[in-house]
Order: C-alpha cells, then structure tokens, then sequence
C-alpha cells in the first residue's frame, strides 16, 4: 500500500515514487533532496562523441520525460543543476552543463556507491562521464557505464547500447508517493 509523505521526511536510500516512476534518496541539500532513479528508464546509445551536453540520452530526457515530472509536481519543485564534464583523465573540454534532469556523473557515483550497492540495479547504465576527449588523445567516444554490479567501464558511445538512469533534484517541502 502506498501513502504520502513528505520527501524530507523520505529516508536516505529510500524509494520514493514522482509520476509513475521510482527514485532512490540519496541526500538533502539546501532544502533539495538529490535523486536517481530506481531503475532505467530506457536503453540508447550514447551520441556521436562522448559529450553529455549534446547526447541522445539527455534530449530524450528533456523532450519526453521532464515535462512529465514537471505536469506531476511542478516545474518550480525541479531544481536546475550543473553536471562536470570532466572526463576520467582530466580533460575539461566539454566544461559543465545545466540541466534540470541528467545522469549521473563517475564522481557522484563513487561517493554514493553505498547507497546504489542497496538496491539491485537492472542492466548496464551510463554516466555522463566521458574516458578521455580529443585534448588527450585522438577519439572521444569512451563512455563510463556501470554494470549490474557495480563494475565501471568504458563502453563505444556510437553503438553502445546502455540504461539511462535520471539524475534529479527536488525541492524537499514537495509529497510524494512511499511503499508501506
């Protein structure tokens, strides 16, 4: 059984439902609650290059699944956020971008790892973490992905088939739907 609950009060680790879909807790911030998703949402390869500002996962994300969230709860209970690009090696050629809804980032990721290892993850799924850009090597199509248990790896960004699990922050004063 489901019932309402106001998302501050959503334990870290937790999973709380927004529009049909399911998110794990993983912080409060400045009166923000940081979530992913529970599972993917979808499978895409990742774009031409490894550049997240200008991948196939981030446009259908905003096109198709952000206005969604914001018809459920709001445009004003979404909070803009800015994602490093900066890829494994060091190389800040794709800079930052601001987003409302994107992916998780390697760094994230490594810090959080103890809350994602408490829930069963369902498949392969990008990061927007790019291996190297062409500032240090001749390519820029290696693409952090984490694997069902928890392995990062590089997988093609051109062919590569990954999840792609959202990355969202809300305003922490919003209801949202918990399990018993």
């Amino acid at each position: 059984m489901e019932n309402k609950k106001n998302l501050m009060k959503v334990g870290v680790g937790e999973v709380f439902n927004i529009a049909g879909f399911d998110f794990i807790k993983f912080y409060d911030e400045n009166g923000n609650t940081v979530a992913v998703a529970k599972d993917s949402w979808f499978s895409s390869v990742f774009g031409d290059n490894n550049n997240f500002a200008k991948s196939k996962p981030l446009k259908r994300l905003v096109k198709e699944y952000l206005p969604k969230i914001e018809a459920a709860i709001g445009a004003e209970n979404i909070v803009a956020h800015e994602v490093d690009l900066l890829s494994m090696d060091g190389s800040d050629k794709w800079g930052k971008v601001n987003c409302k809804i994107s992916i998780p980032t390697f760094d994230f990721y490594r810090k959080n790892v103890k809350v994602f290892d408490k829930h069963k993850l369902d498949s392969w799924w990008w990061l927007a973490t790019p291996d190297t850009t062409t500032d240090h090597y001749n390519h820029d199509y290696w693409v952090s992905c984490v694997s069902p248990r928890g392995h990062v790896r590089n997988y093609y960004s051109r062919s590569s088939d990954c999840g792609v699990r959202p990355f969202v922050i809300f305003v922490s004063s919003i209801s949202v739907s918990c399990e018993e």
